[in-house]
């Protein structure tokens, strides 16, 4: 989808869904505000036409723009916030996937973390030339924190002048939640590794693509870089976050299930990218912290999502999963870790490996252990 650069303005989702299409060619924002001062950077990035194209994890312009994506939130945000509402009152907690189909979403948790570590930490000794290492994370420019805190107001100087939606205040400090938070890491984080990644998993069988083996392919791509390893796959799952049919685009496709519902007709794809954000989040902060910061966002998805246990497990696995690998990367690799099932399937046991059997109603084959 070749843009002009003067595309009206359009809401938040909007910006991000139009960015997940397939045919999508966005401007690099670098060249777009190439020699210009931040001030003038932030009326020149646009999202509706503009993509960051240089994995630097200190870039300016990849700064600009999401600022502009985060001061188009507000009003998305309201209408959400209200339509969840709404949904409350007249189906309760009721997720959007039990209304459309009915199925028993699990209460014990879909993942054993440990076995899930000893996986892999087994998949990483694969490579042993490569050592498990946290990169830098992405961080705020100077530039962008000066229109941040007390600088917020030069932002509300420039909408009351008709330059730019009513700002959105960021006053924390981390680029990372915010970008998290927004599901806009593919659109102004890239690690430069996303394509080769997104290739590999559209060349895999629908439904067969299990955790450790994204990881894998990830950690491999990235040189043993866990902060790379864990944003280049959420990148790469999350693009298409706001879209009705997320659930049906190619990659999500290829996903096996990793809830622990009686049949896979939940959330899968929030499933995936809830493990790797929180367990992205989790390896760069303190427990605590991610604990808290996860909390938080389970709040928010029960008004505008409806009650789901199955996130609520994903979210403290991935916290667990977060500080697991930041301790490997301090402390080496165990040699004795061995690759083990990790999937629960005590309450039921179809394997998840078989969703395009239920997809496709066809004779499901005999489940193998896990």
């Amino acid at each position: 989808m070749k843009l002009s650069p003067f595309q009206p303005r359009l809401s938040f989702t909007a910006c991000l869904n139009r960015q997940a299409q397939p045919d999508f060619v966005g401007r690099a924002v670098e060249e777009v505000v190439d020699q210009v001062s931040f001030g003038e950077a932030l009326k020149l990035a646009r999202p509706e036409t503009d993509t960051v194209t240089n994995p630097a994890r200190i870039n300016p312009a990849a700064d600009a723009l999401l600022l502009n994506i985060t001061d188009k939130l507000p009003t998305d945000l309201a209408r959400m916030t209200w339509r969840g509402v709404k949904r409350w009152i007249h189906h309760g907690s009721k997720t959007p996937e039990e209304l459309k189909t009915p199925f028993l979403k699990g209460n014990q948790v879909p993942i054993k973390v440990d076995a899930l570590m000893n996986t892999l930490e087994a998949t990483m000794r694969e490579f042993p030339d490569i050592k498990p290492h946290l990169g830098p994370e992405h961080v705020w420019s100077k530039e962008a924190l000066s229109f941040q805190g007390l600088g917020f107001w030069k932002r509300v100087g420039s909408a009351l002048m008709g330059e730019r939606p009513l700002p959105f205040p960021t006053f924390a400090r981390s680029k990372l939640i915010c970008a998290l938070g927004l599901g806009a890491t593919s659109v102004v984080m890239p690690t430069g590794k996303e394509s080769h990644l997104k290739s590999w998993m559209l060349a895999q069988e629908p439904g067969s693509v299990e955790f450790h083996e994204l990881f894998r392919e990830a950690y491999k791509q990235n040189e043993g870089d866990l902060y790379g390893t864990l944003l280049c796959a959420e990148n790469v799952l999350s693009e298409g976050l706001y879209q009705p049919d997320r659930g049906e685009r190619e990659i999500t496709s290829r996903l096996s299930y990793l809830r622990n519902d009686s049949a896979p007709e939940g959330d899968n794809f929030g499933a995936w990218y809830h493990l790797l954000g929180s367990a992205l989040y989790s390896l760069q902060r303190p427990e605590w912290k991610a604990n808290l910061s996860m909390k938080i966002e389970g709040w928010g998805s029960d008004i505008l999502e409806g009650k789901d246990p199955q996130e609520d497990h994903i979210n403290s696995l991935g916290v667990a999963l977060g500080q697991r690998l930041r301790r490997c990367a301090e402390d080496g690799l165990n040699d004795s870790a061995a690759a083990e099932p990790y999937l629960n399937l005590k309450e039921f046991g179809w394997d998840r490996r078989n969703v395009k059997f239920f997809k496709t109603g066809a004779n499901r084959p005999a489940e193998t252990p896990r």
